[in-house]
């Protein structure tokens, strides 16, 4: 099954999900490692992950 991702609007949403799995109050210090992780690997260097993540 092909993925339409023509809705620009779903990217962001899947963003925000994170950024919400990540500040949840039961989320580990090993689980928002590997988020932040993630992230750097997925957006490069050129983004602040650390500030987007902090709400």
């Amino acid at each position: 099954m092909k993925i339409d991702l023509s809705d620009v609007g779903l990217p962001r949403k899947c963003l925000m999900m994170v950024r919400d799995v990540y500040n949840h109050p039961n989320t580990n210090s090993h689980t928002k490692d590997f988020i932040r992780f993630e992230l750097q690997k997925i957006l490069g260097r050129d983004y602040d992950i650390k500030k987007f993540l902090s709400k």
